[in-house]
C-alpha cells in the first residue's frame, strides 16, 4: 500500500515540474538509491520506515516555505505537497502501529 503513494506522488510531482525523474526522487526525496522504488516493485515490499519519514519531512519543509510566499501557484504547489504529506505520515503511522500493535508488545 504504501509503496503505491510513493509511486503516485512521484508521478504527480514529476507532473509538477518539482522532481524530473525516478533517480532524483529516490534520491533527492527519500534519501535512497537511485532504484529504491524499482527494487520495491521486484521484491513486493513496502518501503522503510526511514523513506517513509525522509520523504514526509522534506514535503512539510517546502510546503511550508511555498505558503510563505502567498502566491497563486506556489499555493497549488504547497497543496500538491501536503496531500502527499499526509499521506506519507498516515502510512508511517500505519507501518508503526503494526509493529507495536503486536499482543507481546503492547503490555498485555
Amino acid at each position: 500500500m504504501s509503496r503505491h503513494i510513493l509511486e503516485t506522488a512521484r508521478r504527480e510531482l514529476i507532473s509538477a515540474g518539482l522532481v524530473q525523474h525516478s533517480t532524483e526522487f529516490c534520491r533527492a526525496w527519500l534519501g535512497k538509491s537511485e532504484c529504491y522504488l524499482r527494487t520495491l516493485r521486484i521484491q513486493n515490499i513496502d518501503p522503510s520506515a526511514d523513506a517513509l519519514s525522509t520523504f514526509a519531512s522534506k514535503l512539510r519543509y517546502y510546503a511550508e516555505r511555498l505558503e510563505q510566499t502567498g502566491e497563486s501557484n506556489h499555493l497549488a504547489l504547497a497543496r500538491l505537497l501536503r496531500k502527499h504529506q499526509k499521506l506519507s505520515e498516515g502510512a508511517l503511522d500505519q507501518k508503526a502501529r503494526h509493529k507495536w500493535m503486536q499482543p507481546e508488545r503492547m503490555g498485555l
